[in-house]
């Protein structure tokens, strides 16, 4: 007998369409957006379609940051950017097809459209959403950046001899000279991402990889760290 059962039903389903990487604008747009419609937008979840050619990942990072204290949930992204593909489907994401709505000269166009869904609890319902935490600024030696109880988003460099610590996973998206630490409570399910891999040291749940010389193959490589089977894989993306 089947122990999940799929169950059609009809729920809303947002789509923001963002034209501009420009983070004013973003931040500006999304609070009132929110404040005037709160009870439409509260925990909703939201399709990100990305029409800025100027938009990079650490610009999406950012997005789902802002969109996260507005208390709105960004489930997807619909872009034709392989760099914002990559990254979605890194962070769990999901990924959509082609444009549902016309074009706009607004710089957010928000459409609501219906969609089947699997008859499940909300995730984000009857807890706190915890969104990551992100760095804008680069971290020197010998300092220390920890994100407790959350993931943790680096914009900057990385510097040799800093230590970054996270209890979820790690997404760095310039050069990486320092150490590295995710999951750092026992999480054997956090992942590190790492735009140009340069760094000293990496760790997940305590399992970890010193460098003394970071190999040829990995060197300013865009690189995915996750553990399997208790041993840190390394994938070059």
């Amino acid at each position: 007998m089947n122990k999940i059962e799929v169950i059609t039903q009809t729920e809303a389903l947002y789509t923001l369409r963002v034209l501009t990487n420009n983070t004013d604008v973003l931040v500006e747009e999304i609070n009132l957006l929110a404040r005037n419609n709160k009870a439409q937008f509260q925990h909703a979840p939201v399709i990100l379609e990305i029409e800025s050619r100027n938009f990079q990942a650490n610009d999406l990072a950012v997005l789902i940051e802002i969109l996260a204290q507005n208390e709105m949930v960004a489930v997807g992204i619909r872009s034709r950017k392989q760099e914002l593909i990559d990254f979605a489907k890194f962070s769990g994401l999901a990924v959509f097809g082609k444009s549902l709505s016309p074009s706009s000269k607004s710089k957010i166009k928000v459409q609501e459209i219906q969609r089947p869904a699997v008859d499940a609890p909300n995730p984000h319902q009857d807890k706190t959403y915890q969104a990551p935490k992100i760095i804008t600024n680069k971290v020197y030696s010998f300092q220390q950046v920890i994100a407790s109880d959350r993931d943790l988003v680096l914009l900057e460099r990385v510097k040799s001899g800093a230590d970054i610590m996270s209890f979820g996973s790690i997404s760095a998206y310039k050069e990486v000279q320092g150490s590295l630490f995710a999951g750092i409570q026992g999480d054997d399910k956090a992942t590190i991402f790492v735009q140009k891999f340069n760094a000293e040291l990496v760790s997940i749940a305590g399992v970890y990889k010193k460098f003394d010389v970071v190999p040829t193959k990995l060197y300013t490589r865009s690189v995915i760290i996750d553990l399997v089977n208790d041993q840190l894989r390394f994938q070059i993306i």
